[in-house]
């Protein structure tokens, strides 16, 4: 997927066999790609929608602008910082289509029950509860720093690529990364036991 397919020419080959080569080779690193990164991308979309059938709609809109623009992307490097910067875009014009306030991380909550159930009834209470308060307070922070640990968190993305997405300087997102988890501490050590 990084542009740049590399193939060996057979010796009589017509311009339609180098084409479906191409075609092949290409389809072949897509699937890889899609394979590799599905499960952060919709991790990213659902913290940011969360609504499991419109992240998994998402989701697939944004592997069908990667597979239509893919061939575009110059460098391999890139490709994962381009890969959410669609995934961002793709968020933003979710919004504006639906014409509703972004707030984030809203259900993440039930993002945090599909990694690992509570093993018994006070467990699950538990839990349950200090998962709505940590959500309470994450929906406290402004929108950027909601993305900015989205980003980081479900995305999985590093400084340099969230600085990429966002259009800020690496020191920047870490000091901002920092700043938004030190507020979402200290809103916790707010909430009252």
């Amino acid at each position: 997927m990084d542009g740049q397919a590399a193939w060996v020419v057979r010796a009589g080959a017509t311009p339609t066999d180098v084409k479906r080569d191409v075609r092949n080779a290409y389809q072949a690193a897509f699937v890889e790609a899609y394979e590799r990164y599905y499960s952060r991308v919709f991790g990213f979309i659902y913290s940011r929608v969360g609504n499991a059938e419109v992240s998994k709609d998402l989701t697939a809109e944004v592997f069908e602008k990667v597979y239509t623009k893919g061939h575009s992307l110059r460098e391999a490097a890139a490709y994962t910082t381009w890969l959410f910067m669609i995934a961002k875009n793709v968020v933003v014009g979710h919004y504006r289509r639906q014409k509703r306030d972004t707030n984030g991380m809203h259900k993440v909550r039930e993002s945090l029950w599909l990694k690992g159930g509570p093993s018994g009834p006070e467990d699950s209470a538990l839990r349950g509860e200090t998962v709505s308060i940590l959500m309470k307070q994450v929906r406290k922070l402004s929108q950027r720093n909601q993305e900015l640990l989205a980003l980081k968190f479900e995305g999985e993305l590093s400084y340099a690529e969230i600085a990429r997405v966002l259009g800020m300087s690496e020191v920047n997102v870490r000091v901002s990364l920092f700043r938004a988890l030190k507020r979402l501490r200290d809103l916790m050590a707010e909430e009252p036991q």
